[in-house]
């Protein structure tokens, strides 16, 4: 049995265990990207350019939108946007780096702690900045929360962030003492890369529902900028996001 072979029913965890030593296929040897090789065949390299577009349409629109109005008027408000924005950013640089899965050892313990790094270093900061502010204007202006569904999924985005990097924590932290031991631990992290598509879908739903449907966005016009960004920007992200997934490697049957 082959490398790869053995690496679509290994677990996706990083293992300290070189695998043997095999040839590689030509797809795997196109567009490595140093010791990342995140874009090891062409689908993936478009899937990234397709995620990098997405989010300069995105960004670069909320950014404005916010930078261009009265940040005096929006008070505590003008910090949400762009936390929030800079956080699924990097959300999903904190993910791609996973994608795809990588057969060497190596580089697979590389992206893994590029991801961490990532997640714990800013994306889980920006986000907490961000839904803080959102509140804290909330407070002090005397207005009722979550009455949105923006609002709303933006409670729930937040709650599965939290329950997301607890249970990726636990499952390869101390060797997934936490769980049980190292094997139930890979079970269990599977469920968690599936969690994270799931959850990078709601995220993009949630800031859909900002940038098109919110009275604020509304009321900063700009209709044909959000259009590009928010229902042009936003399913490139996606589209790209699924692209470079291995749905293959889950093995959930």
């Amino acid at each position: 049995m082959s490398t790869i072979a053995r690496e679509e029913t290994s677990p996706l965890l990083p293992s300290t265990a070189e695998p043997s030593p095999s040839r590689r296929s030509p797809e795997e040897e196109v567009g490595s990207a140093g010791n990342l090789d995140m874009v090891p065949t062409r689908r993936d390299k478009l899937a990234l350019t397709s995620i990098i577009i997405g989010l300069i349409l995105v960004v670069g629109t909320s950014w404005y939108l916010v930078f261009s109005g009265d940040l005096k008027a929006m008070g505590w408000f003008a910090v949400h946007p762009p936390m929030q924005t800079l956080a699924i950013t990097a959300f999903l640089l904190g993910i791609t780096p996973l994608q795809p899965p990588s057969p060497n050892s190596t580089t697979k313990q590389t992206r893994f702690k590029t991801h961490q790094s990532v997640m714990l270093g800013f994306a889980l900061p920006l986000l907490a900045i961000g839904s803080s502010a959102m509140i804290y204007n909330k407070y002090i202006h005397g207005a009722k929360h979550f009455t949105t569904w923006h609002a709303k999924l933006g409670l729930i985005s937040v709650l599965w962030v939290i329950a997301q990097a607890s249970i990726g924590a636990a499952s390869v932290w101390g060797g997934g003492k936490a769980l049980g031991g190292e094997e139930k631990a890979k079970r269990v992290y599977k469920y968690h890369r599936l969690s994270g598509y799931l959850l990078v879908t709601l995220m993009l739903v949630t800031i859909h529902l900002a940038g098109i449907h919110s009275d604020w966005a509304n009321g900063r016009g700009h209709t044909n900028l959000r259009i590009l960004a928010y229902y042009v920007g936003l399913p490139l992200i996606w589209l790209g996001f699924e692209l470079r997934s291995r749905p293959s490697k889950m093995k959930f049957l």
